[in-house]
């Protein structure tokens, strides 16, 4: 989760917003409320998985 949210702030400061472009500025706003979503979150403990995330974790093993 770390990972991804230094990968959408490094985009957010990479993004260009001029004053009448309203796509890209309501982009960077959801990127940030996406970001304080993420940080807000506890990371999952193995055994709250699902059976299936667990078998993909052993798969990469």
């Amino acid at each position: 989760m770390e990972n991804i949210i230094s990968y959408i702030e490094a985009w957010k400061d990479g993004v260009q917003v001029e004053e009448k472009d309203t796509r890209t500025y309501n982009k960077v706003r959801l990127a940030n409320i996406l970001v304080k979503k993420l940080k807000a979150k506890q990371p999952l403990s193995k055994p709250e998985l699902s059976e299936s995330l667990k078998k993909n974790l052993r798969d990469l093993k």
